[in-house]
């Protein structure tokens, strides 16, 4: 699974997670260029006093850069730590795996700030849709660490919505097939997930354990799921108006 663009978020201390900006990879005869640009819910949010990201100060500029920028770059760990054969394997990555990928997988993030990124879902190679995340807010659900220590690779995971939650009434809870407590969609996800309930059915969604972490790793990086539905037709994930590029690259708005 290569993504070659990641959606970048913040994430507010009670856990919402907002889409700030994109970042892209392109690669054209070796050669790598790395492109962000600041999203449309970026305006709302710093109208809010959300600060912008760091070394990425103008909100109407089109960045480029040989190099990944810094605020991305520290989200990688270095390949030479001797412990990054271990860090992969708790992404279930294997050795020389791609460390833009690997930054999607870990989802960047990283106790010195609140940035996260993401990649979009994918088609699999039956045109169906699917995405893999980190199971969220394990260490707060009573008995989910047991739970999910006990789960096993492709056990299928429940989904139920949560109206009553006092930070998001959109929230959408996981269960273990037994109804055990295991933690939450990400926020990010809870839209995708609502439009294909209502374009292929509410039992579209399928969400399975996809890897589960020894129970020394900290619980955040627990457990990766995956979620797979259907593909609707002319249906294209994070595509609404928060999503969109606030400028579109010219040169006059680019920067190096």
């Amino acid at each position: 699974m290569n993504h070659n663009h990641l959606f970048v978020t913040w994430r507010e201390p009670e856990g919402l997670i907002h889409p700030v900006g994109r970042l892209t990879k392109r690669v054209s005869e070796g050669a790598q260029l790395f492109q962000f640009v600041y999203v449309k819910n970026a305006e709302h949010l710093t109208a809010k006093g959300l600060p912008l990201l760091p070394g990425l100060p103008d909100l109407y500029k089109f960045y480029e850069s040989k190099i990944l920028f810094p605020v991305f770059r520290k989200r990688q760990m270095p390949r030479k730590r001797p412990d990054y054969e271990e860090y992969l394997e708790t992404l279930d990555l294997p050795m020389g795996t791609d460390p833009f990928e690997v930054m999607a997988r870990s989802e960047g993030r990283k106790l010195i700030d609140r940035v996260e990124v993401f990649a979009p879902p994918t088609r699999n190679e039956y045109g169906a849709l699917t995405t893999l995340f980190f199971a969220r807010g394990i260490r707060h659900r009573e008995g989910a660490l047991e739970i999910v220590k006990n789960l096993k690779v492709g056990d299928q995971l429940t989904l139920a919505d949560e109206p009553d939650n006092k930070v998001n009434s959109l929230a959408i809870h996981l269960d273990s097939k037994q109804g055990g407590p295991i933690g939450w969609l990400p926020n990010y996800l809870i839209n995708t997930v609502r439009d294909i309930r209502q374009l292929a059915g509410h039992d579209a969604v399928t969400v399975t354990a996809d890897h589960i972490n020894k129970p020394e790793v900290a619980p955040y990086m627990r457990l990766i799921c995956r979620l797979t539905s259907p593909w609707p037709d002319g249906y294209e994930p994070f595509s609404d108006a928060d999503f969109q590029p606030i400028i579109n690259p010219s040169p006059e708005n680019l920067s190096t």
